[in-house]
């Protein structure tokens, strides 16, 4: 089984707009019902665990159509969630590295956009092959980690 981690970040268009709690919740309780779970929720930021790459694509892919209907942002980043060893503390169960490339792909991507590396398109390509052409590389590539040796490239679903 493939678990992806998705860090959900929910902007408002417009001051004041209170649509963003209610996606949040809504997204959360969709998330549940298909067998993932909820890692954190905090303000505007939502940190999910699915375990059907479909059923996550195509709910981001909702999320970012119900966000233009109602009017608010959103950024989001998939990785591979690779689970850290037994006893490791602070990561939430996540590996370090999984959760410094979710952080450097959530702070890359713009609004309605979802970012993924090549890594996770690889995966996608084998579990869910429709979705491959709703990804586009951007331009810039994010920094690397400590023990890697060239930038990593950014693929983008834009909604």
């Amino acid at each position: 089984m493939l678990n992806l981690l998705v860090l959900l970040r929910f902007e408002a268009a417009e001051p004041g707009l209170d649509a963003i709690d209610r996606a949040i919740v809504s997204y959360a309780e969709r998330v549940r019902e298909a067998g993932g779970s909820v890692v954190d929720r905090e303000a505007g930021q939502l940190l999910v665990c699915l375990t059907d790459m479909r059923w996550g694509l195509q709910s981001l892919r909702n999320l970012l159509s119900q966000a233009r209907r109602e009017g608010f942002m959103v950024r989001a980043a998939m990785v591979q969630a690779v689970l850290a060893r037994a006893g490791a503390e602070g990561t939430g169960g996540f590996t370090t590295r999984t959760l410094d490339t979710l952080l450097r792909l959530a702070g890359h991507v713009e609004r309605q956009q979802v970012g993924i590396t090549p890594k996770l398109l690889s995966l996608i390509q084998l579990g869910a092959p429709e979705y491959v052409e709703l990804f586009a590389r951007l331009p810039d590539p994010i920094g690397f980690l400590p023990g890697e040796t060239t930038p990593q490239p950014v693929l983008v679903m834009a909604g």
